[in-house]
């Protein structure tokens, strides 16, 4: 199929300072590009997804934003509870679930769902046992 992941996913934000903050802060995810001229920020998601904050503008291809109901991100199980219990310090409400692997749901300052999860999609791709 060629296509092996997120390269890049951005979402519309309101205050883009406090957007930042919630992602690099208290998500611990580094920001690696700042457009001054067009209110963005990209920060990056593991070494292979970027994920861009803008404030409400017309983007790339005409492109409008619009809500999310949610994505998730990748995180390993040996961080997982230490990350929740950062989230959690940092006065965010986070809701752990149970299903394939562990997941935990936040809303970034825009309402935007941000999951965490544990478990590995690419099992989507491995052949079923014997």
């Amino acid at each position: 199929m060629g296509i092996t992941g997120v390269s890049e996913l951005t979402l519309e934000v309101i205050d883009l300072e406090q957007a930042v903050a919630f992602y690099s802060d208290d998500l611990g995810l580094p920001v690696v590009e700042r457009w001054e001229h067009r209110d963005v920020v990209w920060l990056m998601a593991g070494s292979r997804t970027r994920i861009g904050l803008w404030k409400p503008q017309v983007g790339l291809g005409g492109g409008r934003g619009g809500l999310h109901v949610h994505y998730a991100l990748h995180t390993d199980e040996a961080g997982f509870d230490d990350l929740v219990e950062r989230l959690v310090s940092r006065g965010h409400k986070v809701e752990v679930d149970v299903d394939r692997g562990r997941a935990a749901y936040v809303s970034d300052p825009d309402g935007n769902v941000v999951e965490l999860w544990t478990w590995d999609v690419a099992e989507h791709l491995r052949p079923p046992a014997p």
